[in-house]
């Protein structure tokens, strides 16, 4: 699949909805100046593409036990690097991996509802079992502002509704 380029409108679309994903389709149409049928069709390619996802995020500094870090860690394989990222990615607790340049090989955004327990569990335990992590640094956040993040799979209780 190769990559879409978004337009002036398409942007305006995602930042309405980043503001409020609840906005009705009309408002927003009134407010960009165009029909409700292209702000439906709009959203409809944007998220068949997979350029886009309307989601429900929270903000973890108002979470009491809620702890979020960023863990970078080294690789032994570089070789199989979108392997490893994949795999990293859909570990319980991880909200994104990415593979980044510099010092480390890649950082993952992890959540922890569990306090510094679970994230002790994770750094210690969860992320040995990948096999191909040498080594790795756990910065957690102390503080934040603007970090709406959604919460990945293994946050929150054990037995889910979902899927």
């Amino acid at each position: 699949m190769g990559k879409t380029i978004l337009d002036a409108l398409d942007y305006e679309i995602i930042h309405l909805l980043t503001d409020d994903g609840r906005m009705p389709v009309g408002e927003m149409a009134k407010k960009l100046k165009v029909t409700t049928p292209t702000i439906r069709n709009r959203i409809k390619i944007l998220e068949e593409n997979g350029l886009f996802k309307v989601s429900g995020l929270v903000d973890p500094s108002r979470h009491q036990n809620m702890i979020t870090a960023l863990v970078a860690m080294n690789i032994q394989s570089k070789g199989q690097m979108d392997e490893i990222v994949t795999r990293i990615s859909r570990l319980p607790n991880v909200a994104w991996a990415g593979v980044v340049a510099g010092r480390y090989d890649i950082i993952a955004e992890v959540v922890c509802v569990g306090g510094k327990d679970e994230l002790y569990q994770f750094t210690t335990e969860t992320i040995l079992k990948i096999g191909n992590v040498v080594s790795s640094e756990t910065f957690i956040i102390m503080k934040s502002r603007q970090n709406w993040l959604h919460l990945p799979e293994g946050v929150g209780p054990k037995q889910s509704t979902r899927r």
